[in-house]
């Protein structure tokens, strides 16, 4: 597999967050606006229970200043609910200052390996030792700059991560299999047990 060489994690990516928005500046339309849980319900491929939203032309001036998250770069929930990645999709969307955390322009690192990095036991131990807070854990930039990542050739991460990805894409067929079947499962005992009707 090659030599396994250790990096921090500033040096392989850029680290930020996003410009702050204000509550007054939600809609009921326009460019979703994601906190630390539209995120962690992302990541679970669940649907967004609360939707928040911003105006196009606030986005658009964001994005021409500082920029916004495009697909291929990752997000990660920052407080609260700590080191949950997110690989953002061919979507638009921004996000909110401080509960999530910003990486992209990826040097040498695989965009996916880092994704799976944090979900890792070694992640787990950085994110637990590291995070400040008593009443509310969060994890900050630097902090998270700081984290060391012993990272193979690129050619190498690129294997890796095209095993677990064929895994988790089979996990994810299987989920909605398994959603259809309890649809309709819910369905038939509706059927015959609320509405009595005949097998």
């Amino acid at each position: 597999m090659g030599e396994w060489k250790e990096y921090k994690l500033g040096e392989v990516c850029a680290i930020s967050s996003s410009k702050r928005i204000f509550a007054n500046e939600y809609q009921n339309t326009g460019i979703p606006f994601y906190r630390g849980k539209e995120i962690i319900e992302k990541h679970n491929g669940a649907n967004i229970s609360n939707e928040l939203f911003i105006s196009e032309e606030k986005y658009n001036e964001i994005k021409t200043k500082f920029g916004a998250p495009k697909k291929g770069d990752m997000l990660l929930s920052s407080v609260g609910t700590l080191g949950v990645p997110y690989i953002v999709r061919d979507e638009t969307f921004y996000f909110k200052d401080g509960n999530l955390t910003w990486f992209y322009n990826y040097k040498g690192i695989n965009n996916y390996f880092l994704y799976y990095w944090f979900l890792s036991p070694k992640a787990r131990f950085y994110i637990d030792t590291k995070a400040i807070g008593s009443t509310q854990k969060a994890l900050t930039i630097e902090t998270l700059k700081k984290f060391e990542i012993f990272l193979p050739s690129i050619d190498t991460q690129d294997k890796i991560v095209a095993i677990l990805k064929s895994l988790d894409d089979k996990i994810e067929v299987n989920r909605k299999i398994n959603e259809n079947l309890e649809q309709q499962a819910q369905a038939l005992f509706k059927s015959w047990f609320v509405d009595f009707e005949p097998a």
